[in-house]
C-alpha cells in the first residue's frame, strides 16, 4: 500500500508541484491550506507523515503541530516544517525535520524514507 501524505500549506502553486512529485514517487498524497484544515483532514483519515508549512492564515503550522502532539492518535505522526525561515531552532522538538524552501527534492524524499521507514516489530516464534 502506497504511504499517504498530508500536504499543508496556502501557496498552491507550491503544493500542486509538490504533490505532483510525491505521486511520482509513489506516494499518494492529501492536501489542506492551513491548520486548521489539516486538523479536519486529520479527523478522517490519518497520513504516514505531514508536511507542514510554518506561516499560514487561519491557523499556522506551529499551532496545529502543538495540536497535534496532543492527540493519542496522531502525536506520532513525523511532522515535516516547510517553511522560508532558515532558523526553526525554536522548535526543534515539535517538529520531526524541517526543509527550508526552496528546497532540493531528493533532500525531501530522503527526509520521508527516514521518517516512515521504522523497523518492524519482529513476530515472537511460538
Amino acid at each position: 500500500m502506497a504511504k499517504k501524505i498530508l500536504v499543508v500549506d496556502d501557496n498552491q502553486l507550491l503544493v500542486q508541484a509538490l504533490c505532483e512529485h510525491l505521486e511520482q514517487k509513489g506516494f499518494d498524497t492529501l492536501v489542506a491550506n492551513d491548520g486548521k484544515e489539516a486538523l479536519e483532514r486529520l479527523e478522517k483519515e490519518k497520513p504516514d507523515l505531514i508536511i507542514m508549512d510554518i506561516i499560514m492564515p487561519v491557523m499556522g503550522g506551529v499551532e496545529a503541530t502543538r495540536m497535534i502532539r496532543t492527540k493519542g492518535d496522531w502525536k506520532d505522526i513525523p511532522v515535516v516544517a516547510f517553511t522560508s525561515r532558515s532558523n526553526i531552532g525554536q522548535w526543534d522538538e515539535l517538529f520531526d525535520d524541517y526543509l527550508v524552501k526552496p528546497f532540493d527534492f531528493d533532500n525531501l524524499f530522503r527526509i520521508i524514507e527516514r521518517l516512515t521507514n521504522k523497523p518492524k516489530t519482529p513476530v515472537k516464534a511460538k
